[in-house]
């Protein structure tokens, strides 16, 4: 059998999946065109519009128990696990800030506040973190990628793998993709040199156009992350693909056992000197 025909039908699927996302993606500015410039009238709604566009899409594909959605991770300065001080010892309480994309382990973890797709939820569920922009400009990459690498902080469990995170969009300012490319690492360079490896942005992706992603280190811990760069413009797919790869490759990491969250959390001194009020038998 030819080895190209091996696959094929699952990147010709996600190759009709992106390029209906770039159809879609027009849709507030083909219904109400801005009077004077390209674009939509309502940046705000075409914003909001793009970014659910995306969750629709990784809800459609990922697994159930995963559900994308949108807004804040909030670490508060409690016990996790059976006896684990750590964040009471050497933080405050921590919150991120707006998220486009949370991709959230809903039927392990608990939630601290959800309404349709809007979340507060605690960081050890978090699987995912992603950016959307409708144009990727130069001039916010820097902050994006920044963004990301806070709230991978806030996720950042020793021994654990972190989230996996990305500035996604639907499509870049013109040039060249070797410049675009050049422009992107630079940004990544400038932001991350000297961070921690998990807490790097894992991929920054233009549909159907290029999408740079960081490798996993092969000299230990203190080696250097190398990210590459892979032409999209005919494969669409590749994009989408490695979304929902990447996400599922966190999701069933082996160091990602399932951790009791810091998600109570009590004055200090609530239970101390309980008074006793009786005793109940029980059969081992």
């Amino acid at each position: 059998m030819d080895e190209s025909q091996k696959g094929l039908r699952v990147r010709n699927f996600f190759e009709i999946e992106a390029q209906t996302l770039l159809e879609r993606y027009k849709i507030i500015e083909t219904l109400l065109p801005h009077s004077t410039t390209a674009g939509a009238a309502h940046r705000g709604e075409e914003g909001r519009f793009i970014e659910a566009l995306l969750r629709s899409f990784l809800n459609k594909h990922l697994p159930k128990n995963l559900k994308a959605v949108s807004g804040f991770i909030l670490c508060p300065s409690t016990k996790t696990g059976i006896q684990d001080l750590e964040r009471v010892r050497n933080h405050a309480d921590r919150h991120s800030s707006q998220l486009d994309v949370i991709v959230y382990d809903m039927d392990s973890y608990p939630i601290f506040e959800q309404f349709e797709e809007f979340c507060i939820v605690p960081p050890e569920g978090v699987v995912g973190i992603i950016s959307v922009k409708k144009t990727l400009y130069n001039k916010d990459i820097q902050g994006e990628i920044s963004t990301l690498g806070d709230a991978a902080e806030i996720c950042r469990i020793e021994n654990r793998r972190g989230p996996f995170t990305s500035l996604f969009a639907f499509k870049a300012e013109e040039g060249s993709d070797a410049k675009l490319n050049s422009r992107i690492f630079e940004k990544i360079d400038k932001t991350h040199c000297g961070g921690h490896f998990d807490t790097m942005v894992n991929e920054v992706s233009v549909l159907a156009r290029t999408c740079v992603f960081k490798t996993r280190p092969d000299n230990g811990p203190h080696g250097k992350a190398r990210y590459v760069a892979i032409d999209c413009t005919n494969e669409g797919h590749i994009v989408l693909q490695r979304l929902l790869q990447s996400l599922m490759s966190v999701y069933y990491d082996g160091s990602r056992g399932k951790y009791r969250p810091g998600f109570a959390s009590f004055r200090k001194g609530t239970f101390k000197d309980s008074p006793e009020i009786g005793l109940v038998e029980f059969a081992d």
